[in-house]
């Protein structure tokens, strides 16, 4: 029997072939036939007709379960050749099981159920008891006792392991987990009923049910997966109906996300074709003209000969037209594939915003956006942004994300006088490479320094000590700080390291412990009484006022709790590697009172933050990440210098150089020697699990 929905007619046939009959096919017509029962053959065996049942009952809990109330149902069964199945001598019908099914067909499940019981007990032919069984099953689905159904199915599975009723038996399984609820039980059936019975038209029915849950989960490249599965074991004639659910599953219920993995999970064959088109359509409506452009010509290179291609065509020529009509260009260079790719299209949608807030004041013609994926062969990508420079002739490129990738770029830049404006490359010292090189990503050293200037300035702490961990990064921001803290007349009283993959760190707490009793640190016993008993405690009191800990999220949610369990409660002090969204709800009130610095804070009630991150839900339906606003800022200050007369790359790197106040979204900043953006970093304290601004 195989069960799926059909999407294109209003008029379906459930349709069984008996495998103990050959050649005989029970046809029943759906609502929006004649609701007769047909017989092709005078001679129908019980278990024909209990197909009709099954097929009944099954259409109810589908329709219940996948919300395809006034849909058809379609069920087939191949034909079995010979008489190799027949249960009885010449595939006569068997009475009890005949009447039961005629009890059931007549809607007196329990009585139904009381026969087949019966006829159990009364040891039939072990021949027969499958097929008892798998009636029983579905007169209790008849009457809803899906539980006790259950329990025949799988003692069918467990006693006749062999039987040609398994498959079926793991479908009815499947179906009734899902009228229960439980949706993983159902798929765990479901797999299990494709993976172990042969016949296609099994797998198939298997392969529809698990695609409709997948799709019912949300998981829509499972979905599909399934359905294309489905579609190889389908004759050809019946395939147009799959790729119709699938085309709908793309046009429908996928997001841009998942239509790009889609895309590069199948390249050049169907349904990639159909995720790059609606990619293109969804970039072309939302404004992102030069993604879709990107996406037209993978189209093109992938599927020369597809129907799509005059449009794609016609579509390439008019976003190319509007470019040349750009009164200036700006170009991003940014991974769009790979494993970098989520962090490139952050950045991407960053500039996007602030293309779309320049275009409202300067005109939509004002501001022309070409990107390049570097993702690519190195020796390809500096050919392709070649090829660009010299024939866009942009005011500047934003990017690349990557420290590693600035020396590939950096001659580039010089030679054709182009600013690159990297947001996330977090060199100090970026014009080391190239006069024409800049950075607007936040710098260890400018977090060093600003933390250094709240604790000392305004939360007055004198002493500090330092847990920091063994990687370049650690090393970096504990010398970086110790020296801020020394040069603003501060004192270190301890600093330790700590693995990357420790989970316990106990020895470095308390070799801190141990050096500070060496020098400000105290310790006193404490008498306490519980329960009777004396109990006699040895207190520590910390003579430091805080503990820097430039860790990330995962390590702090450790490392608070085990400080405050040796007595160390001091406040915490840390960089934006603290800075995840469920900081708060993984550590205990540990934190309270620590205090990090970042560049961006979401919860900020700055103006320009708020603009920004209302602007950014619109149009991407989620919140931006620091990747998105430090390429928000670089492309703002890009434009600021155009805004100001720029036209060409050396003038607005001109600007970069010499202008004192760019618009970011922290307030006003300028660039340093180095070619990094001195920007105002938000201090940000975290009193009652919550995330609070102090400044």
């Amino acid at each position: 029997m195989v069960f799926y929905r059909t999407m294109l007619t209003p008029q379906t046939t459930l349709s069984y072939s008996d495998r103990s009959m050959p050649g005989c096919t029970l046809h029943v017509g759906s609502s929006h036939g004649s609701g007769q029962g047909q017989r092709d053959d005078p001679h129908l065996s019980s278990f024909l007709l209990f197909a009709r049942l099954v097929m009944v009952v099954f259409f109810a809990l589908l329709t219940n379960i996948f919300g395809v109330l006034g849909e058809g149902l379609s069920i087939a069964q191949p034909v079995t050749s010979g008489t190799e199945h027949a249960k009885s001598s010449g595939g006569t019908p068997r009475p009890t099981l005949e009447h039961a099914k005629n009890l059931i067909e007549t809607h007196q499940e329990a009585a139904a159920i009381a026969t087949l019981k019966r006829f159990l007990a009364t040891s039939p032919k072990q021949e027969d008891v499958d097929d008892a069984y798998l009636l029983l099953a579905a007169a209790l689905i008849g009457k809803k006792e899906h539980e006790e159904a259950l329990t025949y199915l799988h003692q069918l599975l467990g006693e006749f392991p062999a039987s040609d009723l398994a498959g079926r038996a793991r479908l009815m399984i499947g179906a009734a987990q899902l009228a229960l609820g439980k949706s993983d039980a159902a798929l765990s059936a479901l797999t299990e009923a494709k993976s172990s019975v042969e016949d296609p038209e099994t797998k198939r029915q298997a392969l529809r049910m698990i695609a409709d849950l997948h799709a019912q989960k949300g998981d829509m490249p499972r979905a599909i997966q399934a359905w294309i599965e489905e579609m190889s074991l389908a004759p050809a004639e019946q395939r147009r109906e799959s790729r119709e659910r699938i085309k709908d599953l793309i046009f429908e219920k996928m997001d841009k996300k998942a239509l790009t993995r889609l895309r590069e999970t199948y390249p050049a064959e169907f349904p990639g074709d159909l995720a790059l088109i609606r990619l293109i359509e969804m970039q072309n409506v939302q404004g992102e003209e030069d993604l879709a452009e990107r996406n037209i010509r993978v189209f093109l290179a992938r599927f020369p000969s597809h129907d799509y291609v005059p449009v794609a065509t016609d579509m390439l020529r008019a976003f190319e037209h509007k470019l040349q009509a750009s009164q200036h260009v700006i170009a991003a260079v940014l991974p769009l594939s790979g494993k970098l790719q989520a962090f490139g299209i952050e950045a991407l949608n960053g500039i996007h915003i602030a293309i779309d807030k320049a275009r409202d004041h300067l005109g939509m013609n004002a501001i022309g956006l070409q990107v390049i994926d570097s993702e690519t062969d190195k020796m390809a990508l500096r050919l392709e942004l070649g090829d660009l420079l010299n024939e866009r002739h942009p005011v500047a490129v934003i990017g690349p994300l990557l420290s590693r990738d600035l020396p590939l770029v950096a001659g580039l830049a010089d030679q054709t006088t182009t600013p690159f404006v990297t947001p996330s490359a977090n060199m100090s010292d970026v014009r080391h490479l190239g006069g024409y090189l800049f950075s607007t990503a936040m710098t260890q050293p400018l977090q060093a320094r600003r933390l250094a200037d709240y604790a000392i300035g305004q939360a007055s702490y004198r002493r500090f000590c330092i847990l920091y961990p063994d990687t370049p990064y650690g090393h970096e921001l504990a010398t970086l700080f110790s020296n801020e803290v020394k040069q603003r007349g501060g004192e270190l009283i301890a600093v330790e390291s700590y693995k990357e993959t420790d989970t316990d760190f106990t020895q470095p707490i308390r070799r801190l412990k141990e050096a500070d009793l060496r020098k400000y640190g105290q310790t006193e016993t404490v008498k306490t009484t519980k329960n009777g008993k004396n109990i006699v405690r040895i207190v520590y009191t910390p003579g430091f006022d805080a503990v820097f800990l430039p860790g990330d999220f995962n390590q702090v949610a450790m490392i608070a709790p085990q400080l405050a369990f040796y007595d160390v409660k001091v406040p915490l002090l840390g960089t934006n590697t603290w800075n995840a969204p469920n900081l708060t709800k993984h550590v205990d009130r540990s934190i309270d009172g620590s205090t990090f610095v970042d560049a961006f804070f979401l919860d900020s009630p700055d103006q320009n933050i708020r603009e920004f991150v209302d602007r950014y839900r619109r149009k991407y339906q989620t919140d931006p990440s620091p990747f998105a606003a430090q390429a928000y800022d670089a492309t703002r200050i890009v434009i600021e210098a155009i805004r100001k007369g720029a036209g060409t790359g050396r003038a607005v790197h001109d600007q970069l150089m010499e202008a004192q106040e760019f618009p970011t979204l922290t307030g006003p900043a300028s660039f340093g020697a180095g070619g990094a953006l001195n920007r105002r970093l938000y201090v940000i304290h975290i009193k009652n699990g919550r995330l609070v601004q102090l400044n």
